[in-house]
């Protein structure tokens, strides 16, 4: 696959997953949230990135608006903590993963998995095909983080 079509699905992923009324757009707010649990920096930062894509303040953010956001200077590589933590359990690049991969991935990083760990990714298994999706890997770190309620 072509590496920009697997980071779209990634962002995507994120926006949809901080988008929990199904809107299509996120507020200011929920992308200055979004960015900054994301590891993008410190807010004055998050700010200045807010106008220089949503120039006419219009206190929503559309998916376009978010797509251009991360593809500004040093964007992807500063919020990319856990799209490179799913990447490695994502074999073909599709966003999702089994959840026998990222209990091995989890493993393979030192950190012990236990039946708690295991039922987490059991629930993020939203659907029953034995794979997690990232958005819902994402999600979850967001409502774990009290980011989300």
């Amino acid at each position: 696959p072509n590496p920009d079509d697997y980071e779209k699905l990634y962002f995507k992923a994120e926006f949809t997953a901080m988008d929990k009324e199904n809107r299509g757009k996120l507020t200011t707010s929920e992308f200055v949230k979004l960015m900054m649990f994301l590891g993008y920096g410190e807010r004055w930062k998050v700010d200045e990135l807010l106008k220089a894509v949503n120039p006419e303040g219009d206190g929503y953010i559309t998916i376009d608006e978010f797509y251009s956001a991360m593809k500004r200077p040093g964007v992807t590589e500063g919020t990319s903590r856990l799209r490179d933590i799913f990447f490695k359990f994502d074999d073909n690049k599709d966003g999702r993963a089994t959840k026998e991969q990222i209990l091995q991935g989890f493993a393979d990083m030192g950190i012990e998995v236990d039946d708690e760990i295991k039922e987490k990714i059991n629930k993020l298994d939203t659907n029953n095909d034995g794979k997690v999706a990232y958005q819902d890997f994402v999600q979850s770190q967001l409502l774990t983080k009290g980011v989300l309620k």
